[in-house]
């Protein structure tokens, strides 16, 4: 007998974490750095463009309201004229060509052809099943789908980005009715994560900036005067993640308990690789020390 058990939010939540890992390692590829170097995106700049371009060349202000999380004058100062030098079409294929430099290093060793292949057909099935209002990045995203290189890794990365961006303009969406500023979100991640110079460094809001975030969110209850979570502030994180769960679960309405987990389950060992090969130190997860 099928089983028709519909998708939990623990489903959707453990969902959440596997497509972020998969997604994420080219935020800290070197083989990025690499290929964003050669189309003249440097810096910071080849973050911003690169997740950015599948909504064209938009200036740095709708950058910064997209990515929500980071200062408009970090935006500003690698993004502003950045497309009259290299076209979001480059920026595209760079991402890409970094994606499948480091995917087929690490994962496809360890992902057979027929386990590609059926996580590209559910995740394809999820996409086409979206709505698009109120989610920009993700619509971006997938708009540029058939733009993709003819590498199963790369489309099923870039269907798996699509459903991260999906998930993350609703949580944006959820932040800014709270109200949480973007330093303000910054500033509870950091209370909570284990990756925490990398993320105070990454999102380079300036002293006085921090500083007045961690003032609003201590008046507020969300955190101690040491910058630590207060037992308030995790329940309302908490419940803000819920709640994100909650508006993400629609995208698998159609599916059942066993299908959803089972495109998990395939792209657990290219987490696990990617993982090995040291790709997510930056983000608080080590390569695992190896056994003496």
């Amino acid at each position: 007998m099928t089983d028709v058990t519909p998708v939990s939010l623990e489903t959707v939540a453990r969902l959440h974490g596997i497509t972020t890992w998969f997604h994420v390692f080219v935020y800290s590829a070197p083989e990025a750095t690499e290929e964003f170097d050669k189309v003249g995106l440097d810096g910071r700049s080849g973050y911003f463009a690169s997740r950015s371009a599948p909504m064209g060349p938009v200036p740095p202000e709708v950058i910064t309201a997209t990515f929500y999380n980071f200062p408009p004058a970090l935006v500003e100062r690698w993004m502003r004229g950045r497309w009259e030098a290299v076209s979001p079409t480059e920026a595209s294929a760079a991402r890409w060509r970094a994606v499948g430099r480091v995917l087929n290093t690490h994962v496809r060793p360890v992902m057979p052809a027929d386990a590609i292949a059926e996580a590209t057909d559910i995740a394809q099935r999820v996409v086409d099943g979206l709505a698009w209002p109120g989610r920009p990045l993700a619509a971006g995203h997938a708009a540029i789908l058939d733009q993709c290189p003819d590498d199963d890794l790369v489309r099923l990365w870039q269907l798996v980005a699509v459903l991260r961006e999906w998930r993350g303009d609703g949580h944006i969406a959820l932040l800014t009715a709270e109200p949480l500023s973007g330093a303000e979100c910054t500033v509870i991640s950091y209370a909570l994560s284990k990756g925490r110079s990398f993320l105070k460094a990454s999102r380079s809001w300036g002293d006085d900036e921090w500083s007045a975030a961690v003032d609003r969110l201590t008046a507020d209850g969300w955190i101690s005067a040491d910058e630590a979570m207060t037992e308030e502030g995790q329940v309302r994180r908490r419940a803000l993640e819920t709640r994100t769960n909650e508006l993400a679960a629609a995208m698998w309405e159609a599916f059942d308990h066993v299908t959803a987990n089972r495109l998990g389950d395939l792209l657990e060992p290219a987490v696990e690789a990617l993982t090995a090969a040291d790709y997510f130190a930056m983000f608080g997860r080590p390569a695992p020390k190896p056994e003496v």
